[in-house]
């Protein structure tokens, strides 16, 4: 019936402008028919009314409204113990073949884990540390080379990189001290920087505006803090990713007191090139991310900024150069965090963002060659939302998303059903 009614209204609209006046009628077989002579099958390719293709103009009509068919899902509370939560990540972290989550929490200083128990709920909090003190963002990855996850941590009081061993049981090791130079670290990330097959680490921290990184020395222990760039004023988040196309990974970062969207490109020989801006219309740049939005193979920059409640991204034109900002949406108040993940199964990135302001986890569907959809409201009941993230949680095949929230200490979870897009919804090929 959602589709029949959906159907009527739309052809309504495709007759209006001829002089015949629309019928409709289902004969025996279930074959929908327009003014008695024109056929529709819903459940077919090539459908016209009056001359125009039906599935076309519902795809137009569709992607430019998702409002007529996107409901938000219900969101699953994981935890209220992460006290001023700040930021949340996914990971196998017991190597049993599901992603369990990680979060960080600062007024309680702790960084904890919460067991996926393989059904869609996950155990109480599980802390691995209280020592990183104010502690601001997490990350998960293989430091010591054992093929389990371990866990890296930035924390802003003690000005502190850290990490933490997997002992493959679930348990982690005592913190380990990565550095302390980082003055009021807040972001960290891991990427083979140096191309010698083991991850680095990245930091950004605020109050020395620096970009920094690490040397794995591939035992578990890290180089002294080398420095990319202290031109990232306020640096508020870190990324790494191939940007030239040169088969190494560059730096991205975000500083909210310059407004800086900037990149540092990889000499290849673990050292990178002064800073390159790619924006300065980031109105307090909070989260940086790359992906390829537009599907021509490189990878486009986004980026959340608080001031102008902004999510954005700028088209790679792939030969180290950057468009314009182009703003996805305006309407995610104190946006703080982006993400990019293909949640409605089509082949191409869709973005996430969390913003702090209006409590708001949306996405924006990738109409693809780089368009996107109006807001998707995912929930408005993560208040202070900062942060974002995307994974498979409960096994379906789906991507997941996860939020971290920090005026009510949550860290919670929405499934995606796999009706994410509109013609799975309306069973539409």
């Amino acid at each position: 019936m959602e589709v029949l009614v959906l159907v009527w209204v739309l052809c309504a609209v495709l007759v209006a402008a001829t002089s015949q006046k629309p019928s409709i009628a289902v004969d025996e077989a279930g074959t929908l028919y327009i003014n008695s002579t024109k056929k529709v099958v819903v459940n077919g390719v090539d459908v016209e009314v009056n001359g125009i293709n039906v599935e076309a103009a519902f795809a137009f009509l569709f992607d430019a409204t998702p409002g007529l068919w996107w409901s938000a899902p219900e969101q699953f509370v994981i935890s209220t113990a992460a006290d001023y939560a700040s930021s949340v990540s996914a990971a196998d972290l017991d190597g049993d073949g599901d992603m369990d989550v990680l979060s960080t929490s600062p007024f309680d200083d702790k960084i904890a884990w919460y067991r996926n128990n393989g059904d869609g709920t996950f155990s109480a909090q599980i802390i691995i540390s209280t020592a990183a003190d104010n502690v601001y963002s997490v990350y998960a990855v293989d430091l010591d080379g054992d093929g389990d996850f371990d866990v890296l941590s930035a924390s802003l009081y003690d000005d502190k990189i850290a990490w933490y061993r997997n002992n493959d049981d679930g348990t982690f090791s005592a913190q380990i001290v990565i550095s302390t130079a980082a003055d009021h670290a807040r972001s960290v990330y891991a990427a083979d920087l140096d191309g010698d097959g083991d991850p680095d680490v990245l930091s950004a921290s605020v109050n020395d505006n620096k970009i920094a990184w690490y040397r794995n020395n591939g035992d578990g222990t890290f180089s002294a803090q080398i420095v990319i760039s202290t031109a990232a004023n306020g640096a508020h988040s870190v990324y790494a990713a191939d940007l030239d196309g040169d088969g190494d990974l560059d730096v991205l970062s975000a500083s909210m007191d310059d407004d800086k969207i900037a990149w540092y490109r990889n000499n290849g020989d673990g050292t990178f090139s002064t800073q390159i801006i790619i924006s300065t219309a980031a109105d307090s740049a909070r989260s940086v991310y790359a992906a390829d939005l537009d599907g021509d193979g490189d990878l486009d920059v986004l980026s959340a900024s608080s001031n102008d409640n902004k999510i954005a991204w700028y088209r790679n034109n792939g030969d180290g150069t950057f468009s314009t900002q182009i703003a996805i949406s305006t309407a995610a108040d104190g946006a703080f965090s982006v993400y990019a993940a293909d949640l409605d199964g089509d082949g191409d990135l869709d973005v996430l963002s969390a913003s702090l302001n209006d409590d708001k986890i949306a996405w924006y569907r990738n109409n693809g060659g780089g368009t996107f959809s109006t807001e998707n409201v995912v929930s408005t009941t993560a208040h202070g939302a900062r942060w974002v993230y995307a994974a498979d949680l409960n096994g379906d095949g789906h991507l997941d998303v996860l939020s971290a929230s920090r005026d009510d200490d949550k860290i919670a979870w929405y499934r995606n059903d796999g009706q994410w897009n509109w013609k799975t919804r309306f069973n539409s090929p």
